[in-house]
């Protein structure tokens, strides 16, 4: 699902830096507008300006979701899970927990993972079997959430991080909607990881992670959206694809609640995999 982002880091245009932009646009494309009676066209936003729309517009108020998740191995169903996923930003801080609630050898699994601004992200699983809970690399793309094929990523979004160089490649439409084509160098010469962003209301609605030898490795495309009550867009349904491993993944959201409060219990590492929050 796209997280999948979270923090709020959008800031405000200055009135002078407005006014820089509106002598800076085309005559051409001013003396357009007039013609047309539109308003003038606004200057290009930069790729971090864009990032940071989307980290300010995903995920603005709490929320427990339904999702069935289906993966598959080149045509063959492999696994089918169904699974509780929740999640809440206060304070420039963002958290969320994963409950599984099928099949029935993976009832009981919980996951949680805990975002803080200037700290290292922190995430755990719960296992039922032992009653234990144990820590989780945030940023190791090989964990596989409870054999659903699902990545940390994939849970929490797109989340900037230290390092990253953006570059606004293009505009483009994807998925019959216009978009913006960012490219994110992953430091340490890892790869890069490309984003298409929504022009209209700044939501990712694909990106791929490209390793360091030009290879495709992960593909995630929303395939359809919907709207909450405060008009803002959400994911109903995600496709995942993982070219090396021959596996899609199939995410679909089937009911959700906005708005809600959350207990604190559920985003506590040493309380989330024994508290009982349908209670």
């Amino acid at each position: 699902m796209n997280c999948r982002t979270l923090l709020s880091l959008g800031k405000g245009i200055s009135i002078g830096w407005a006014k820089h932009c509106a002598l800076a646009c085309l005559c051409s494309g001013l003396v357009l507008s007039i013609v047309l009676g539109a308003p003038p066209q606004a200057c290009a936003m930069t790729a971090q300006e864009i990032l940071e729309q989307v980290a300010k517009q995903n995920f603005q108020e709490s929320f427990r979701a339904s999702l069935s998740v289906k993966t598959s191995k080149g045509k063959k169903t492999v696994a089918e899970h169904t699974l509780w996923l929740m999640a809440r930003t206060e304070k420039d801080k963002t958290e969320f927990f994963v409950d599984f609630e099928a099949p029935p050898e993976s009832k009981g699994l919980r996951f949680l993972f805990l975002l803080r601004p200037e700290k290292t992200p922190q995430s755990f699983m719960y296992l039922p079997a032992t009653g234990k809970t144990v820590p989780l690399a945030v940023d190791d793309p090989s964990v596989d959430l409870g054999g659903t094929g699902l990545s940390v990523e994939d849970i929490q979004g797109f989340m900037p991080k230290g390092g990253e160089t953006a570059t606004l490649v293009k505009e483009e439409k994807v998925e019959g909607r216009d978009c913006y084509m960012l490219r994110v160098e992953l430091p340490d010469g890892k790869g890069q990881r490309d984003l298409w962003v929504g022009k209209n209301g700044f939501v990712v609605v694909k990106s791929q992670y490209v390793d360091a030898k030009g290879q495709v490795k992960r593909t995630f495309r929303v395939v359809e959206f919907f709207r909450t009550e405060k008009g803002t867009e959400f994911p109903r349904e995600e496709d995942i694809t993982v070219p090396d491993k021959d596996l899609r993944i199939r995410v679909r959201q089937e009911n959700a609640v906005f708005g809600i409060e959350l207990p604190d219990e559920i985003m506590n590492p040493e309380k989330f995999g024994t508290y009982r929050w349908r209670d």
